[in-house]
Parts: structure tokens; sequence; C-alpha cells
């Protein structure tokens, strides 16, 4: 049965909500070049900042408001937590964010909702309403009121740059899977089958060169190209070689995208650890090595989810890996 990820979300404490989306912002690399958690007195208005720059927050930033509520983010919440970015902006605490996002996993109430769906009608209800509704909310015995620098920041921000997010989206933001595995134990499920190309690849031009010099080495005769050994009985091997690599590629890329990061790494490490003294070993020739070292790749349970995945071949094609990167050349 599937787990609701979106129900598990919803009862997280608010302080762990809010490493969750810091763990989010994290796989989002291609959107931000770091990214920061703020907790506890003194955030000014900020939970966890993504930063588009390393200029960070005097550069391109975004921010992430976390709410973790037993109901829907209210109105009144809405405009005290957006009000004080437009206050400390003000102050010269920061710059303004590109974007703000509310991240309440039981979502907003449907006022908020319509304010965020009409961003001019957002801009001047925190306009007109700033001296009644928001000016003694922003900090404790104190009533800040609309000076000439807030209204300028209110103006000045882009309120189409507005958004919330509810558990359900944060579940299905493909960037979300990840963490989704690393906090609840998802199973991202089976990577794909490798696609072996007609044509040698460059990604495995070193490991195959090294092949060569195995076959040649065995003999009989020199292999000068693949296409020598295509024809001769070593044919088959290469062939089997190959699938195993571009399956043990296919199984990193589906990993790297669907886990965290750190599993991927931890996987090919105890690949490597487990078969690195037979590598090691004294042989009569390099065939030998390989053959020795594809058997032990095989037999290796390796830990985790990855492991539950992992067949023989991905095993024996990331020992190819190894090869290529030379940590394990198969011609010494």
């Amino acid at each position: 049965m599937r787990i609701n990820h979106a129900i598990l979300i919803r009862t997280l404490p608010a302080d762990r909500l809010e490493n969750f989306v810091d763990d989010w912002l994290a796989q989002r690399c291609k959107d931000y070049h770091g990214h920061e958690l703020w907790r506890g007195t003194g955030d000014m208005g900020r939970d966890v900042t993504g930063y588009v720059t390393s200029m960070r927050m005097e550069g391109v930033w975004d921010n992430y408001q976390c709410k973790q509520l037993n109901k829907a983010l209210s109105e009144s919440s809405a405009f005290t937590e957006l009000g004080k970015i437009f206050m400390h902006s003000a102050r010269g605490d920061y710059s303004l964010p590109r974007a703000y996002y509310f991240v309440a996993p039981l979502g907003v109430c449907r006022a908020v909702q319509q304010y965020i769906a009409h961003p001019e009608r957002f801009r001047s209800a925190f306009l007109t309403r700033w001296d009644t509704d928001i000016a003694d909310k922003l900090v404790d015995k104190q009533k800040i009121l609309l000076t000439p620098d807030i209204q300028n920041k209110i103006n000045e921000f882009d309120f189409t740059k507005v958004y919330w997010l509810d558990s359900t989206k944060l579940e299905n933001d493909p960037f979300c899977k990840p963490i989704l595995v690393k906090w609840f134990n998802d199973d991202p499920g089976p990577s794909p089958r490798g696609v072996v190309p007609t044509e040698i690849h460059a990604s495995e031009s070193a490991y195959i060169g090294q092949l060569l010099k195995l076959y040649s080495q065995k003999g009989p005769g020199d292999f000068r190209d693949v296409t020598e050994v295509m024809d001769s009985p070593y044919g088959p091997h290469l062939r089997d070689q190959r699938t195993r690599f571009f399956d043990s590629i296919a199984f990193e890329r589906f990993y790297r995208d669907s886990t965290p990061t750190e599993y991927v790494d931890t996987f090919k490490d105890e690949i490597y650890h487990g078969v690195v003294e037979v590598h090691r070993d004294e042989y009569p020739n390099g065939m030998a090595r390989l053959n020795q070292v594809m058997k032990q790749a095989a037999s290796l349970q390796a830990s985790g989810i990855l492991g539950k995945y992992a067949g023989p071949q991905v095993k024996q094609g990331t020992c190819h890996q190894f090869a290529n990167e030379g940590r394990l050349p198969w011609s010494l």
C-alpha cells in the first residue's frame, strides 16, 4: 500500500518541518547556490532561505516561511508574516526576497488563497490595512506604523512571486522525492536497465582500452580496436562488460535523482571496499584479476534500499566505473 507522505509531513513538529524544507532546498542545486536555516528568536521573518548566488542575502534570495499549524494558515498570520519582511527590509536588515513561500502543510484559508491569486489586491490590502490590522502584530508590545520606507518596500515587492505550498504540493515536487526516502523510508523502486550504444561512448573509453590490453595479454594476438575484439572469441565477454557498465550508469543516475546523494556514494564505497583486496591479489594475468573481481562483486550484498535493487550486473559494472576512474584499473 502506498504511503501517504502528505499526512506524514503534516505530523512533523514545527522545527522538524523547517529541517525538512532545508533538506528539500539542498536537493535544488539548479535553483540555489546555497541555503540556510534560521531558527528561534531573531530570525527576522525567515525560516529557510534559498540563495540564488554566492552573495547570499546580499544577492537574490527566496524566503520559505514554515507554518506547521492545526488548521489552514489564517489571513491574519499571512499578513503578519509577510509584513515582517517589509519591516525588516525597510530597516536595512536585508533586501527584499525575490519570492516568498508560505509552507503550510494544511494549506491556507480561502482569503489568503484569493489574495495570492490577485497580487495587486494583496498589495493594496497591505497599504490600507497596515496601521489597523498589522502594525501591532509584528513586534511584541510595539506598534510598527506604516512609514514611507515600509510603504516603498510594499510597492517595490513583486506580489506575483508569493506562493503557498501544502503537504501535497511538497510531496509531489520532484525534488522532494529524495527527502521522502530519507525522512520516511520511501521506496524509490527499481532503476531502469541501461541502454548500450552500438558505438563505443566516450564515457567508457578508459575501461574499454584497459580490456583491450587484457585481451591482447591473454592472446592469441593483439587487439587494436573494439571491432577486432567483437570478431574474436572475446566478443561475448566484451558485450557482457558493456552491459554491466551501462546498467551501473543507469542505476547511479536513477538513484542520484531519487535518493539523497550520500546513498549512491555509500553504495559505491561499499562495492569498492568489498572488492579492493581481491583486486590487489597476485594473478598470472589481468584477465584472471578481472574475473575474480567480477565474482566477488556479484556476491556482495550492499546495505540499505540501494542494496535491495543492485543486481550482480550493477555491482560488476560499478567496478568498471572504478577502472574508468583509475581507482581499480584492470591493466596494471
